[in-house]
Formats: C-alpha cells, sequence, structure tokens
C-alpha cells in the first residue's frame, strides 16, 4: 500500500483530530470527483502518475480549505445535536423545579437556623451573652 501524504498532512499534523478526518474526507471526495471528471474527458481512469500529480498540486491554501470546510462540519453538527437535544434538556430542568426549588430552600433555611441556634446555646453556656455584646 502506498504512502499518502494527505492523510498525514490533514489527519496526523490536525490539532483536532476528528476535524482531520472529515477533511480528509472532503479531499478523497474531491479526489474522487476528479476521477470520474478525467474518465468523462479521457475516456480511461488516470494513471497513477497522472493522480501523484493531481495530489502534488495541492497547495497549502487548498488543504486549509477544507480544514476550515471540515470546521464548517463540525460547527454544524454541534449545533444540530444542540438543537435536537434542548427539547430534552429544558424539561429535565423544569420538571418539578418549582416546587423542588422551595423545598430545597425551606430545608436550607432551617438547618442554618438550627445551626445558629446551636452557636447561641454553646456561647450562652460558655458564659457569653450575645445580647450584652450588642449594647442591649
Amino acid at each position: 500500500m502506498p504512502y499518502n501524504a494527505m492523510y498525514e498532512r490533514l489527519v496526523d499534523d490536525s490539532a483536532n483530530t476528528v476535524q482531520g478526518y472529515i477533511a480528509y474526507g472532503l479531499y478523497k471526495n474531491a479526489k474522487r470527483e476528479w476521477i470520474r471528471q478525467f474518465e468523462g474527458e479521457h475516456g480511461r481512469r488516470p494513471r497513477p502518475l497522472e493522480v501523484q500529480a493531481y495530489v502534488d498540486a495541492y497547495t497549502a491554501q487548498m488543504r486549509e480549505t477544507f480544514e476550515t470546510q471540515a470546521a464548517g462540519v463540525l460547527a454544524q453538527f454541534a449545533d444540530g445535536a444542540v438543537a435536537d437535544s434542548k427539547p430534552a434538556i429544558v424539561e429535565a430542568a423544569l420538571k418539578g423545579g418549582v416546587w423542588r426549588a422551595i423545598w430545597q430552600s425551606i430545608a436550607a433555611n432551617a438547618i442554618y437556623t438550627i445551626i445558629l441556634i446551636g452557636l447561641v446555646v454553646i456561647l450562652k453556656r460558655a458564659g457569653i451573652d450575645l445580647l450584652s455584646l450588642a449594647g442591649a
């Protein structure tokens, strides 16, 4: 199997492997279209040297175009995934939300009050009167 320099440039050199795979897929699709066009124009499949010349003709800017397109594909996928999940996320967030929040607030305030009462009792038993310290 021959070495594939485009794979290395688009996938191995990519900071985002998934984006690199998508960019490589876009490159392979463009190559496939070129081969079909070549066959239509010449009535035969391109020879290995002709295919290699096609691959070698890709400039850094052309490779960056694949990477940019791949980033767009990922962004569209992410937007779609969020849009598809949004109803379930909202439903989960609102499920029992109001009453649950009320009971959590009541419980938190009750615990806080019990802690304050306990602190006052401990200080009173230690001989510290908070009211006299406050000047009342």
